[in-house]
């Protein structure tokens, strides 16, 4: 094998052995983002039934308040 041959070959698997260590820590990063859009994902269905709480409890204040308005519309002053 002529030498030119040889330093051709050993750049070819330098940039192969550069290529599976890029994609490597590209796998790596994907599978921290994936279990991190994981963890959001669960932050945002907890914040969301939070918020439907907050809702309901705001409706039923509402509505006392609107009762007891009524209460104090029958009060002859």
């Amino acid at each position: 094998m002529a030498e030119e041959d040889r330093g051709a070959l050993g750049s070819l698997e330098e940039k192969i052995g550069n290529l599976l260590a890029r994609y490597q820590e590209l796998k790596k990063e994907r599978e921290e983002l994936a279990t991190s859009l994981a963890v959001e994902r669960e932050k945002v269905t907890r914040l969301e039934k939070r918020l439907e709480l907050l809702s309901q409890d705001k409706e039923k204040v509402k509505t006392r308040i609107d009762q007891l308005l009524l209460q104090l519309k029958g009060i002859d002053i």
